[in-house]
Order: C-alpha cells, then sequence, then structure tokens
C-alpha cells in the first residue's frame, strides 16, 4: 500500500525529535569540553574560611560550598568526628587540606574535578611538606589514566570501594554504578582493590577498562542497590518486597520480548504464554490478580517511566487471538541487550510511591549507560535461532485412514449426500467428489466420476492413502536473527550509551514475519560538579505479517464460538482433516468447499494477509541539581508517541471476495449470507454487491503521552548512627489514546487500487447492525504528590513512611471519588548488625522486614460521566429510518478507584559466608471497591452498570533460595530456587453471571472462589442412544439439550466449581555449571493449581473438513457402549430430526459436553524452559585479536514437556488455541557470538 499521510507526518516527528537531540547533545558536548580545557585544578582554587573546634564531617561541607568542590571519601571513617581548626585568608585548597588533614593522617588527591580522601596506608607515611605533594601531582597530572569496574561476583555493582594504586598513596573510591578512573604514578603498575565485607584483589593494570571482581569474605556487608523508578537506595535500609534480576540472568538467547524472559526468575510472579505470536503479550501477574473485571498485569517502567500501553487489553482479550493483540506488549519494542537490570516490586512498602497505579505490582526496568572517563567500548551480539516444526506425533490427530472410515459412517447416518456437499456450505472431499460427479466433459461425452458406489470409493481412496502432513505443508523450519550494536564510554564531563538492534523472522509459517530495528541513544552531560543532565531517545519500527483475521464471535443461545473466515496456520492443521490435500494429481491448487465458494489454504494465505506497522518514540530529559551534598532536585520530562496501523488485505482471489460472490445455483443464492437481499424488496433473488475488487479493513490505533516530574531527595547521617532519607515530588501525567478502523469495499488490487464501489454494500452493512467506520479517543490526566521518610538507626532499625495524593479525570466528580491518599508503613531489623549476633560465625545476613499499606489502581470504568452513541434506527423502509443516540452507559458519579489494604512479612537469611542466601515472605491482600456488573431493572436504558461492588483476598507465600554448592573448586556450581503459593478468594460480587461466563475456558467469577474460576456441567453419562446426559437446573426435566448458557439464577449450584484457570502456585529452578572458560546452564519452571478447558472438538453435525481425534475411536457406537465409554455418538440425521420435533436442539447436547467435566484437564505442568552451553575465549587469544570479550553460546528454549495432564493429548497447558493470529511458543535452537573491544 502507498504511504499514508499519517505516516509521512510521523517519520517528520521522528526525524525532527532526533535531531533535536543531536543539536542539543552537540551543544552540551561544546559546553563540557571548554569546561574540560579551560578549566583548572581545583587544589589551587583560593579561598578564605575561618572555623574553629568543628568536626572534619562539617568542616568538609563548608569547604564544599567554599571551594565549589566535591569530596569522595568513605563515610565510615573514623575521623570524622575529629574536631579541626583553621583561619586562612586568599590560601589554596591544597594549603587548606594540608593543614586540617595531615595531623588526622589522611591524604588527598585530585581525580576527576574530585578531591579524594583516603586514610594512610602506614602511620609514618606522608609527605614532608606542600612542596613535595605538589610534586607528586604534578607527576600525577601527566601519568595514564586507568579505568574499571568493580563488582560482586553476579555482577552487581560495588559502590565505596577503594582502589589504590598499589606502593603509592595514591587513592580513589567507585561511585555509585562501581566505576573509577584513577592517575597512576609512574612509578606503579598494579591496583590494590578493597571493600567493606569482600577479599582484597591485587590486579596489574590495563590500557582498557578493567572490570575487576571481588569475592565475599566471612562478614559480606556490601551496598546492594536498588532502583525502584523514583530513587535509588541500598537494600540495606530498602524495607520492601523485591525480586533483582540482572541483565545477564534475565536474557534468553532465542526470545525477543523481555517480558517472556521473567518467567519463572522471581517468586510470586506468574507468566503464561497464552499466545506466542510476536508483539502479543504473555499473561502476567504479580501475586494473583488483585482486580476481578480490571486489567491485572503489572506496571512497566523503564528509566523511572511508566510505559504505557498502546491497547488496553484484558486477560480474555489476550487469549481470543484477534488481531489487535499483536499491539498488547509494552515492551516488544524495547532491546533486550540494552537491559541492565529488571527490579520487580511485589508489596505495598515497594509499590507505594507509584500510588493510584500500583495494585498489580511494578516492574522496573533499568536500561544501561555510559560511564564518565571511561574509553569508547564496542559491543557485538547476533543471535541465529531455528524453530522446530511441530509434527502430528505431538497431537492425537487421527491418519487419513481413520478420518475416512468415520466419514463413511457419516454418509451412512444421511451426511455428506451430493446436494448437501456440492452446494452446502462447507465441503471437504466429498464435495470434491460432487465437483468431479457434476463435470461433465463435452469431448468424451462423460463425467468426471461415475455416480455409482465403486466408482466414488475408487475416487476417494486416494484422499483416503492421502495423509497430508500440513505442517509440512504451512510451516517452515525459518532462521531467526537478532543483531545488536553498542558504542559505550565517555569524557570528563559527559558518559554516553548508543545501540541499534535488528530482529529478522522470516515467519515460523508461510503466513507470518517480522522485521524489528530498534535504537536507544543517551548521554549524559555533567555541566559542573553540581549540575548533570541525560537525554535518551528510544525508538522501534516494526514491521510485521500475519493471516488475515476477523474478531472471534460468540453465540450465546447455543455456547458455540466461531470466527468467520479462520485461515491461522496453526489452527487450520489441528482442525483440517488429513484427507485433503494442498495440490492435486497434476501439482495445481486443489479447492474445496467453505462459505459457498472454493478455498484452497496456500493460496488463501497469499491472498488473504494483514500488513502490521508500528512506530514507537520515546524522548526523556533527566537533569539532576545537587544543592548541597545532602539534598537533590530531579527533574524528568518524557513524552511519547507510538503509531500502529494494521491493514487486512482481501485480494480479488480471496475465499473472503468469493463468499460475496458466491450465487451459481438458487439453493446457493438463498442461502448465502454474504449475499445483497433489497429490503424493499424481499422476493427479489439476492444478488452480489462486490462484483470487482477485493476488501481492505484497516485499523489504526495511536498513543500520546507526557511526563513531568519533580522532586527533592535529601539524605543525611548524622554522628554515624542516624540515617535520614526523604524524597518529595509532584508528577503530572498526560496519555491520549485514539483508534479508528475503516473498511474498503471494491478496491482492484490488479488494478493500481483503484476503486469499484457498489453502494448498496454500505446499506447491507447497516441493515446488518455493522459500520464500515468507527473512532474512539481516550484522554486520561493525572496529577500526583508523593512523599517518603526513611530513618535508620546505627544501621540496624529502619523505619520508612510513604504517601502519594492521586487525582485522575477518569473518576466520578466528587473529590472523594476523583481523589485519593495512599500510604505504606513499614519497617527492617538488621538482626545481623546486633552485638549479640557476633558469636554467630556462619551467619552472614539475617534481616525481618514488615510493611502494611494501602495501594490503588484506576479500575476498568469509564462511565464517571454518561456514554453516549450515536446509531440507526431499525426499520423496513429506508425512508422510515433515523438516526439516534443510544446510552451506552449510565453517568456513575461515585465511581471511584479499585483500593487494596496489604500486609507483609519477610525474612532475609544469609549463611556460610553467604553461600546459601534465602528469603521468604508472607502476605495478605484485602482488595476492595472493584468494579463489576450490576443488573439494573433496565430503567434509563442500561441493564448492566458498573461500579463498586466487589471485593477479594488473596493471601501467599514466596521463599527463594540462592546457593554456592561448589565454590573454591574448578568446577563451579551454583542453584537457584524460587516457590510461590497462594490462595484466593471473591468475598463480595453483585455481578451475577450467566453459565456461558462460568463455563468458558476464559473462566468467570463467583463469591467465595478465585478469579476467573472455571465451572462445569455435570456429566453423568451417556444415554442408550449414546447422547451425553447432564445435572440440570432445577425443574428441567430434559437431562440431554437442557441447558441453558444464558441461565444465571443459582447456577453454581448444578454447575461444578472446577478451580481457577490462572495457576497458584510456580516455580523456577536454575542450575549453573562453571568449568574454566565453559558454562552450562540448566532452567526449568512449573506452574499449577489451575484447570483446562479442553478443546470443543464435539458437535452434532460434522463435515467433511472436521478433525477428528484419536478419541473418536472411542466412541459410542451400538447400543450398550454406554458402559463404556463417555465419548458421545455420531448423532444420524433421523435422531436430530426426532429431538427438533420436540423442539430440542442436540447442538446444546454436545455443546454441554464441551463444557462438561468431562472436558476438564489439570494445568500443571513442568517444562524444561532453558538449556544453554557458553564458552568465553582464553585470554591470550583475545588479546591478540584485541577484543575485551569474545564468547559463543547454544542453547535451546522450550524443548521439553516434562510433565503436563495425558488428558491434554498434546493441548499446550498455556497456550488457548483461538486461531486468529495466536501461535503457540515453540521449541528452538539459537547459536549466539558475543565480542566487544
Amino acid at each position: 500500500m502507498k504511504k499514508t499521510v499519517v505516516k509521512q507526518r510521523l517519520l517528520h516527528r521522528i526525524m525532527k525529535i532526533t535531531l533535536i537531540q543531536f543539536v542539543l547533545a552537540f551543544v552540551f558536548s561544546t559546553i563540557t569540553m571548554a569546561n574540560s580545557v579551560n578549566g583548572q585544578r581545583k587544589l589551587d582554587t583560593k579561598i578564605t574560611v575561618s572555623f574553629a573546634n568543628t568536626n572534619l564531617g562539617n568542616a568538609l561541607a563548608k569547604l564544599e560550598q567554599k571551594a565549589n568542590v566535591k569530596f569522595s571519601y568513605n563515610s565510615r571513617i573514623t575521623q570524622l568526628s575529629d574536631k579541626v581548626t583553621i583561619n586562612a585568608t586568599d590560601a589554596t585548597l591544597a594549603e587548606i587540606l594540608s593543614i586540617i588533614l595531615k595531623p588526622l593522617n589522611i591524604q588527598y588527591s585530585e581525580v576527576s574535578n574530585q578531591i579524594v580522601l583516603q586514610n594512610n596506608s602506614s602511620q609514618s607515611a606522608g609527605f614532608s611538606d606542600l612542596e613535595t605533594m605538589e610534586t607528586v601531582f604534578e607527576k600525577l597530572a601527566v601519568a595514564p589514566i586507568v579505568r574499571g569496574r568493580v563488582t560482586d561476583q553476579s555482577g552487581i555493582p560495588l559502590p565505596g570501594a577503594t582502589v589504590l594504586a598499589k606502593g603509592t598513596k595514591v587513592s580513589v573510591v567507585t561511585d555509585f554504578d562501581g566505576n573509577f578512573a584513577i592517575d597512576m604514578p609512574e612509578n606503579s603498575t598494579r591496583l590494590v582493590v578493597s571493600y567493606i565485607g569482600m577479599t582484597s584483589q591485587e590486579v596489574a593494570i590495563k590500557t582498557t577498562a578493567m572490570t575487576i571482581v571481588l569475592v565475599e569474605n566471612e562478614q559480606s556487608l556490601k551496598e546492594v542497590v536498588i532502583t525502584t523508578g523514583y530513587e535509588k537506595t541500598s537494600k540495606r535500609t530498602f524495607t520492601g518486597a523485591i525480586s533483582k534480576i540482572s541483565g545477564k540472568e534475565l536474557l534468553v538467547e532465542g526470545v525477543v520480548d523481555i517480558s517472556r524472559m521473567i518467567e519463572g526468575k522471581a517468586a510470586g510472579v506468574t507468566v503464561q504464554n497464552v499466545t506466542g505470536t510476536f508483539g502479543t503479550a504473555p499473561k502476567i501477574t504479580v501475586r494473583g490478580s488483585s482486580s476481578i473485571f480490571g486489567d491485572t498485569k503489572p506496571l512497566w517502567v523503564i528509566d523511572g517511566i511508566v510505559q504505557e500501553d498502546i491497547v488496553n487489553l484484558s486477560f480474555a482479550d489476550l487469549a481470543s487471538g484477534n488481531s489487535e493483540t499483536l499491539l498488547s506488549s509494552s515492551v516488544a519494542g524495547l532491546n533486550a541487550s540494552d537491559i541492565l537490570s529488571i527490579e520487580i516490586l511485589k508489596d505495598a512498602s515497594a509499590t507505594s510511591i507509584y500510588g493510584s497505579r500500583s495494585l498489580n505490582g511494578v516492574v522496573v526496568v533499568t536500561t544501561k549507560q555510559g560511564r564518565r572517563e571511561a574509553p569508547l567500548s564496542v559491543t557485538y551480539s547476533l543471535e541465529q535461532t531455528a524453530r522446530t516444526v511441530p509434527t502430528y506425533n505431538q497431537y492425537d490427530i487421527l491418519n487419513s485412514q481413520e478420518t475416512m472410515s468415520i466419514l463413511k459412517e457419516m454418509e451412512s447416518k444421511g451426511f455428506l449426500d451430493l446436494p448437501s456437499t456440492s452446494q452446502g456450505r462447507y465441503g471437504g472431499v466429498f464435495n470434491i467428489l460432487a465437483n468431479a460427479i457434476n463435470k461433465y466433459d463435452e469431448t468424451s461425452g462423460t463425467y468426471g466420476v461415475k455416480n455409482d458406489e465403486p466408482s466414488r470409493n475408487a475416487f476417494l481412496r486416494k484422499y483416503e492413502l492421502a495423509n497430508t502432513d500440513w505442517f509440512k505443508v504451512l510451516f517452515r523450519p525459518s532462521i531467526t536473527q537478532n543483531h545488536s550494536l553498542s558504542f559505550s564510554g565517555g569524557g570528563k564531563n559527559n558518559a554516553f550509551f548508543a545501540s541499534l538492534g535488528f530482529y529478522s523472522d522470516p515467519g515460523w509459517t508461510i503466513a507470518d514475519g517480522v522485521n524489528q530495528l530498534t535504537t536507544n541513544l543517551k548521554n549524559t552531560f555533567f555541566i559542573n560538579d553540581k549540575l548533570s543532565l541525560t537525554l535518551s531517545t528510544q525508538a522501534s519500527v516494526r514491521d510485521q505479517s500475519a493471516p488475515g483475521s476477523y474478531d472471534s464471535l460468540r453465540d450465546g443461545v447455543s455456547g458455540s464460538t466461531t470466527r468467520d473466515f479462520d485461515i491461522n496456520p496453526f489452527s487450520y492443521v489441528l482442525n483440517t482433516n488429513r484427507t485433503l490435500r494442498a495440490y492435486d494429481d497434476n501439482g495445481d491448487y486443489e479447492y474445496y468447499r467453505n462459505n459457498w465458494a472454493p478455498l484452497n489454504i496456500v493460496q488463501e494465505l497469499k491472498n488473504n494477509y494483514m500488513d502490521i506497522k508500528v512506530k514507537d518514540i520515546r524522548f526523556q530529559a533527566d537533569l539532576a541539581y545537587k544543592i548541597n551534598p545532602k539534598l537533590t532536585y530531579n527533574f524528568t520530562a518524557n513524552a511519547r508517541y507510538a503509531n500502529t496501523i494494521r491493514e487486512h488485505n482481501i485480494l480479488e482471489k480471496s475465499n473472503i471476495v468469493g463468499a460475496y460472490n458466491a450465487m451459481e445455483t438458487t439453493i446457493v443464492r438463498d442461502q448465502n449470507i454474504f449475499l445483497y437481499q433489497d429490503p424493499n424488496n424481499l422476493t427479489a433473488p439476492k444478488v452480489s454487491v462486490l462484483p470487482n475488487g477485493g476488501i481492505l479493513r484497516t485499523f489504526t490505533n495511536d498513543l500520546t503521552s507526557f511526563n513531568l516530574r519533580n522532586s527533592f531527595n535529601y539524605r543525611n547521617t548524622f554522628n554515624d548512627v542516624h540515617e535520614v532519607e526523604a524524597l518529595f515530588g509532584q508528577e503530572l501525567r498526560s496519555v491520549d489514546r485514539s483508534s479508528s478502523n475503516f473498511t474498503a469495499y471494491g478496491l482492484q488490487y490488479d488494478r493500481g487500487l483503484t476503486a469499484f464501489t457498489d453502494p448498496r454494500i454500505l446499506e447491507k452493512l447497516i441493515n446488518g447492525g455493522e459500520s464500515y467506520y468507527g473512532f474512539n479517543e481516550e484522554r486520561e490526566r493525572t496529577v500526583g504528590f508523593f512523599g517518603k521518610v526513611g530513618y535508620t538507626y546505627d544501621r540496624r532499625y529502619t523505619g520508612s513512611i510513604t504517601g502519594r495524593y492521586d487525582g485522575s479525570n477518569r473518576q466520578g466528580n466528587s473529590n472523594s471519588s476523583r481523589w485519593l491518599p495512599t500510604y505504606t508503613f513499614s519497617g527492617k531489623w538488621n538482626v545481623m548488625e546486633e552485638d549479640f549476633m557476633k558469636n554467630f560465625q556462619k551467619i552472614n545476613t539475617l534481616a525481618l522486614r514488615g510493611s502494611y499499606g494501602l495501594t490503588a489502581t484506576a479500575g476498568p470504568a469509564t462511565n464517571s460521566l454518561a456514554i453516549y452513541k450515536s446509531f440507526i434506527t431499525d426499520r423496513l423502509n429506508l425512508g422510515d429510518r433515523e438516526t439516534g443516540l443510544n446510552i451506552d452507559q449510565l453517568q456513575n458519579g461515585d465511581l471511584t478507584w479499585e483500593k487494596q489494604f496489604e500486609t507483609n512479612i519477610g525474612l532475609d537469611l544469609g549463611v556460610f559466608n553467604n553461600r546459601v542466601q534465602f528469603t521468604t515472605d508472607v502476605y495478605s491482600r484485602k482488595a476492595f471497591d472493584l468494579v463489576d456488573f450490576v443488573t439494573t431493572s433496565g430503567i434509563g436504558g442500561q441493564k448492566l452498570k458498573q461500579g463498586n461492588n466487589a471485593d477479594m483476598e488473596t493471601k501467599g507465600i514466596e521463599f527463594s533460595v540462592n546457593t554456592r554448592n561448589l565454590n573454591d573448586t574448578r568446577l563451579k556450581w551454583s542453584t537457584s530456587l524460587n516457590l510461590s503459593v497462594y490462595d484466593q478468594k471473591i468475598t463480595k460480587l453483585q455481578d451475577e453471571p450467566i453459565v456461558l461466563r462460568l463455563i468458558d475456558g476464559t473462566g468467570g467469577n463467583a463469591v467465595g472462589r478465585p478469579r476467573n474460576s472455571l465451572y462445569s456441567y455435570q456429566f453423568t453419562g451417556l444415554n442408550t442412544q449414546g447422547l451425553p446426559t447432564f445435572i440440570m437446573a432445577d425443574g428441567i426435566t430434559d437431562n440431554v439439550a437442557g441447558a441453558n448458557f444464558q441461565d444465571r439464577e443459582n447456577i453454581t449450584k448444578y454447575l461444578k466449581y472446577e478451580g481457577s484457570i490462572e495457576p497458584n502456585k510456580s516455580a523456577g529452578l536454575s542450575n549453573t555449571f562453571t568449568y574454566d572458560n565453559w558454562s552450562l546452564n540448566i532452567f526449568i519452571v512449573a506452574s499449577g493449581g489451575n484447570k483446562v478447558r479442553l478443546n470443543p472438538i464435539y458437535s452434532d453435525a460434522y463435515d467433511d473438513l472436521t478433525v477428528f481425534t484419536k478419541e473418536f475411536t472411542n466412541r459410542w457406537v451400538n447400543a450398550g457402549d454406554e458402559l463404556l465409554t463417555n465419548i458421545p455418538v455420531i448423532a444420524d440425521q433421523r435422531l436430530i430430526a426426532n429431538y427438533a420435533a420436540q423442539s430440542k436442539d442436540l447442538t446444546r447436547a454436545y455443546n454441554a459436553y464441551n463444557y462438561s467435566d468431562e472436558r476438564v484437564a489439570d494445568g500443571t505442568f513442568v517444562r524444561l524452559k532453558n538449556v544453554s552451553l557458553s564458552y568465553e575465549f582464553p585470554k591470550d587469544l583475545k588479546k591478540k585479536l584485541s577484543l575485551t570479550t569474545m564468547s559463543m553460546k547454544a542453547s535451546t528454549a522450550n524443548p521439553l514437556l516434562i510433565y503436563s495432564d495425558k488428558k491434554l493429548n498434546g493441548q499446550d497447558p498455556e497456550f488457548y488455541r483461538t486461531g486468529g493470529v495466536s501461535q503457540p511458543i515453540t521449541s528452538q535452537y539459537t547459536f549466539s557470538l558475543n565480542v566487544s573491544f
């Protein structure tokens, strides 16, 4: 298709924003470079200062203000409380420091515009006079600068580590990210690196950036950094429940979407891969669902800003297979190689800073950034992934011979007769047979096939032996490629990181494919010692193809779910029998019948396809200004624009266009629902209103969001025992979502996209209550004020209070509804800091945590004001029709937030030099004011009204254990295990669900049960006719076809409760073995506690397209079989007619069987999720190639389903086989290469 004006405007906007950033980057680079060139040494700064009998800490603070300089030192040095006195006029800072520091045995040096203080290693060591010190610094000024990073064994940075040039007194302290840069004296070539709780290490210096890994000693006191999105804080004083995953731990080669990578890696986090198609989101819950009808996925935060969803979809929507699900992943455009770490905030203490958006947990993503004064580092990674093609051995589908025997039985029962197969809506091999019988060869004067039984059987014989492997026809063993290139480094006054990613997937099937380009540019400018500015841009462009798809439809009376013209390859394979062929004996397409028109799936996928284009750009500026060493002002501004277009192209040769023109006989013309019937002349024959051209269905979704945040962060330590942390701020948020759809009929693809539209097709749509266009806009505005105060005494006792006050235009117009205060009280006791723990040498970490707070979310309702929709009255005559307004939703002025009280108690334990680390949390959640649907009297125009009328409780426990089983040997072995389980029940609900909502595979809701509970009709066996029987509602005597799927009165009395469709138990087990340069990882995930509705395969009437499973071989055939089997009979025409004569519909009987307890399986599974083997090339080889890193890895994802319920018979326990654009996750094998220099 030609580029639209929207695309051109979007491209212009992206270019404009990117250009602005580059200009700003150039300006600030110029300024900072000028500062670097023209600046002087801080030690040469002359000041006048006078103070007497002042402790050293306060004296240094005054000097920082006077000289506009920053001191860097370990806050635990003992001399900070010593008293100092000085009276200097117009003296250099070096002179002043020599006077006050030399008596305290403290040396100093200037590094990176900072003055680094360090205790002298020897009491006698020191400079004899100022002149000697200046001589040393002159040497340092021309000495080489060594840069690097200090981390622990897990790759976590160590802030405050001391880096000393061996044999000298020159040292520096690492920054908050573990980075350092040290001017090396000429007489030193080695570094000594030390850190509290770690074993010191001596290393030789390098000309390239170094990574120094320290090992924990017996008493580890490392300060692990926690990022909440609003602040960075120490884990020692953090009181919340959190799971942290490093970028290295997160990465799963061959998997692109990071939302799927967290599966099994964090306790309390459940990931269900209800569909595996690129761009779709898995179902993620943190500690279970906290809303009944609303959104249950956690909040995604990238670099401190919430990543808004382009479309808001419920769980049922995620599993629907509709094309809108391709936009459901909010992080699909994020390059996994750019991720530094992920923190999952789980309890009220951790999430409360997000206030009214924290109900479902928060996933905080921190992306990589450059390092100040670091050399240029270039990293390239390549992943090549091959996916396996499924086979029929995985499924219980009958082969063509077994299928033909059932088709012949159906023929004997009055089905598949010549008239119905030749002129019916659907037809397979018997339709091909009917066409051959009716085909007359004028040359030979004969028909294609004689209409006698021997000739018909001979013709069907080749189809009986066809045994078509539709997997081989529609799937291909393609190879995906994922390239990632990044640059990072920094100068004296700046740091930068840039990356470029390209993902290419030629398609697992012949109908899909993806190309995605991602970019990330982040520049930090240190304008002076107090002010820094970070500018970042993230953008992604995706081109994706998928099979053409209509949305699924539900028949509320019969209970059937259908999708018109479904050509999803995976769904097609599992729903099309193997007697059919893709190609005839001459190698040409072989057609069968669908919607009264010819269909060949291979040709159809070429003429009925969907193009998806997604463009997403995000611009962010972060400013930090240090008002003083204790107080920092932060300002963050973020703007994002996303545009998506889904184009469903239906070409002239498509089966859909064929259906709009199928009228070869009177019978077909009368039955065909796609033809036009003149409403003013109902006796006139139906005609086609799509005589030329095809159909173009276009859907657009736009998102524009802005965030502004101002905050002040205060940190201070008094007398070495009183630590105070405070955060206060204000935030504004604006989100605009718009969507539109338009359908163009008569678009001639083979004639330059010229249109030939019959206006009667629009009339047909309107008569049917449909529309060829639609628009929707949503504007959300939120303002919030937040604050947090924390106090720690003597590193032992920590208390914290967090509060937030939010207002939103989505809520009711009263202040009590629109504005919401949320809060959390939390505390922590670091038991290991107590004196009585000094004798417990084997215990290294012991802490107790507790929190209680109120969190909330906006909920799914938007009817704080009345919502009206336009419509056209349904009148027989066109002249009598009128336009009108319909009340879609009544006004609810009291509509307010969904809220939740949560209590959490946690324990952190580390023993045996922290080789065993254990964390557990017990929590209780009480959610209230949840939105549900209330049945009204109907007065006012609305029967169902949304309101805050439901409550729900959840209780659970989580465990995580990390062990280093073999640590001091050549072979190293570490293990990570996490387990979680919770119990949930709805305690209040005014909604009265109908039967269909409770028995459907996506679950329903009832008091006393978990969210999305699954119920079933209770199957009581087959009757003497082979028909299924059930327990029905009181007063219903027909136990076969008496099911009422719309019933809502006391339905839980006769329906059987099965369990929730959402797993309430999850586990992840990872074992890593390292031997020299080799590393092997084995990762297993498990999930359980949920139920799965088996695919609805039974019906009162089948056709010769139907796929039959092996269960049908055990079906009822003869009287007495009801004692031997539970598989119902293939009903004959007479049986169906007899029930119809009694006004009984056997369709209900078979659908009730599909929704019975006989068709439910346990959803518990254990899956081998990932196995990887990596090799790091030797240092000598990397040195010869001038590389800092060179590794390769072979891995496999989802190679084995270790355990699942046998009743699933190949059905994936996670995947909902709904057709459309959905595909399951599959086994895949990846080779990856990573190099850096």
